[in-house]
């Protein structure tokens, strides 16, 4: 199928102005590699205006996203990822970055195969991802490296035979997991999350709720003054932390 592609770049001549990406794109095996070097960049969708940003849209099986925002006060939107195996690769460097990413969120369009590599180093940014919040995202790969302090990361993800590895060196973070989903036919495939955390102060909530019950942990930390909350849950009444 014939890749269609909607990239415009928009940058005004202003020394405080933005540089802006607008992307729709539809079709299979597509390859897009944008990079934003300096701070107050924004990545969003066509029907933006200047100063003003909605989300992007990718439609494609197979495709590949390579994001790197190298700057401070940079964002990323996204509503409108949907398609199989898709790869994406997104590196931020910088403070005050915002990123949100949505993933087959309607379940009219399956996720399966998706392989996420996240690269964060810096201070005070903030992530919110949803992935396939209403049909899972069968043998998704989440890989994370944090580096940094006072970040904050949301996400929540409807999954089977799924891993999920983090990686977080800093202090004062703020990560908020939720999954839930069939999660997996056997305990070799289940929904897993493994986390390393080195640093000070940091809040760690974390539920797992699959059907079969068949959830995964492992947290290995060197920590102080830290609050982690872990909640399985597989259909039982919960006190919460």
């Amino acid at each position: 199928m014939m890749n269609r592609y909607l990239i415009l770049l928009l940058a005004t001549g202003f020394v405080y102005a933005d540089n802006e990406i607008y992307v729709d794109q539809s079709g299979n095996a597509a390859a897009i590699d944008l990079e934003q070097l300096g701070s107050s960049n924004l990545i969003g969708g066509n029907s933006a205006t200047t100063g003003t940003m909605t989300v992007l849209d990718l439609d494609g099986v197979s495709m590949t996203l390579d994001i790197n925002q190298i700057g401070s006060s940079n964002q990323f939107k996204s509503d409108a990822i949907d398609g199989d195996n898709f790869t994406g690769f997104f590196e931020y460097d910088g403070d005050s970055n915002v990123w949100d990413l949505l993933m087959n969120s309607t379940g009219l369009i399956t996720a399966d195969y998706v392989d996420l590599n996240i690269d964060v180093t810096g201070s005070s940014n903030e992530a919110d991802i949803k992935i396939a919040e209403n049909a899972d995202s069968s043998y998704l790969n989440l890989d994370w490296i944090i580096t940094g302090d006072s970040n904050q990361f949301d996400f929540d993800i409807d999954y089977e035979n799924a891993v999920n590895y983090m990686d977080v060196n800093g202090s004062s973070n703020t990560i908020n997991f939720t999954a839930s989903g069939y999660s997996g036919t056997s305990s070799s495939d289940a929904g897993y999350f493994n986390l390393d955390l080195d640093g000070s102060s940091n809040t760690l909530n974390i539920i797992q709720s699959s059907t079969l019950a068949r959830d995964w942990l492992s947290i290995i930390s060197n920590t102080s003054h830290s609050n982690i909350c872990v909640v399985q849950n597989d259909g039982g009444t919960t006190t919460s932390c």
